[in-house]
Formats: structure tokens, sequence, C-alpha cells
């Protein structure tokens, strides 16, 4: 049990970071940085993918697995961060004066 604890606490604690990293830096709502922040699942499962052919080597499947998790997720956060920051500069559509 404390395995599993240890574990999810080094997972976790780096999202709810980053949950409030987009927060603050970024002014996303708590929906947006929630569901940015929930893409670490889905870049998993393209890291897994990704590792298949490895199976013969375990070691280096978790490692590929582990390296195309952080290397998805990253591309997609930074995609939306991007997104987010150029989202604040642009004009407004108000039709009021």
């Amino acid at each position: 049990m404390l395995v599993v604890t240890l574990l999810a606490g080094i997972i976790l604690i780096p999202l709810w970071l980053e949950y409030g990293d987009l927060r603050r830096s970024f002014g996303l709502s708590r929906v947006a940085a929630f569901a940015t922040t929930s893409l670490v699942a889905p870049a998993f499962a393209v890291g897994l993918t990704l590792a298949l052919p490895l199976q013969s080597r375990p070691a280096l499947q978790w490692a590929a697995t582990v390296a195309g998790t952080l290397a998805v997720y990253s591309l997609a956060t930074r995609a939306i961060a991007a997104s987010a920051s150029a989202a604040g500069t642009a004009p407004s559509r108000s039709t009021r004066g």
C-alpha cells in the first residue's frame, strides 16, 4: 500500500502543480486547466502504443512508454498554452463601443 501511495504522489503532485501553473500563468479556467492536465491519460496511451514493439525487453519498454508519454503530453500542453496566450492578445469581439 505504501508503494501505491508513493507512486500516486509521484504522479499526482506534478500534475497538481501543472494545473496550478496553467491557471496562474495562462489564465485558464478550472475546467480548461483540468481538461488540459487530464491529457496525461491519452498521452500515456500513445506512449504505451509506441513502446509495444519493445515487449521483449520490459525495462526498455517502460522507459520508452514514459518518454513517449512525457513527449506527447508536453507537446499537447504547450500547444494549448500557446493558444491560450495568443487568445489573450486577440482583439475583442465586443459589439459595444
